[in-house]
C-alpha cells in the first residue's frame, strides 16, 4: 500500500496588531493616599476567534478588561490585542486548541507588555499580569457550554 503523502504542518503569525485600547484614569484629580495601599485588580480575560477571508488563516483576539478599586475606582484599562495566523496541515481536531490555547499563548507576552507600560504611563505603578494557562482557560470555556447546553 502506498503511503499517504503527510502535509507539512505549519502555525504562523501573519501580522499582529492592537485592534483597541482605552485606558480611564477614573480619579485623577482625587487621588488619596489611601490609593497608595494595594489596590484590588478585577481582570476579565477572553479568547474570540474568527476565520479570515484567506483560507486557513485566522483571527485570535485577546480582549482584557482590568478595572482597579481602592476605597474608590483608579482605573480601567480595554484592551483587545489580535493576531492572524495561518494553519495548514493540522487534523480538524486539533484546531480548536490550537486556536484557543497555543494562539493566545503567543500573543500574551505583548499584551502583558502594553498593559504595564500604559499603567505606567497613566500615572501609576506598572501592572505585570501573571501568566495565564490558556489549557484551563479553555477547558473552562467548554465546560461552560457543556452545561448550557444540557
Amino acid at each position: 500500500m502506498p503511503k499517504k503523502e503527510e502535509k507539512e504542518q505549519i502555525l504562523g503569525i501573519v501580522t499582529q496588531y492592537m485592534k483597541d485600547l482605552s485606558f480611564e484614569n477614573v480619579n485623577a484629580n482625587s487621588r488619596s493616599e489611601e490609593e497608595n495601599n494595594q489596590p484590588q485588580i478585577d481582570m476579565q480575560l477572553k479568547v474570540n476567534v474568527e476565520k479570515a477571508k484567506e483560507k486557513d488563516v485566522y483571527m485570535v483576539s485577546l480582549i482584557t478588561n482590568i478595572q482597579a478599586k481602592a476605597h474608590q475606582p483608579l482605573f480601567i484599562l480595554d484592551l483587545t490585542y489580535t493576531g492572524e495566523f495561518v494553519i495548514e496541515g493540522f487534523p480538524n481536531d486539533m484546531l480548536n486548541p490550537i486556536l484557543y490555547i497555543e494562539c493566545p499563548r503567543l500573543l500574551f507576552p505583548f499584551v502583558r507588555s502594553i498593559i504595564a507600560s500604559t499603567v505606567s504611563e497613566g500615572g501609576f505603578p506598572p501592572l505585570y499580569l501573571d501568566p495565564v494557562n490558556f489549557a484551563n482557560l479553555y477547558q473552562q470555556q467548554n465546560e461552560s457550554q457543556n452545561q448550557i447546553l444540557q
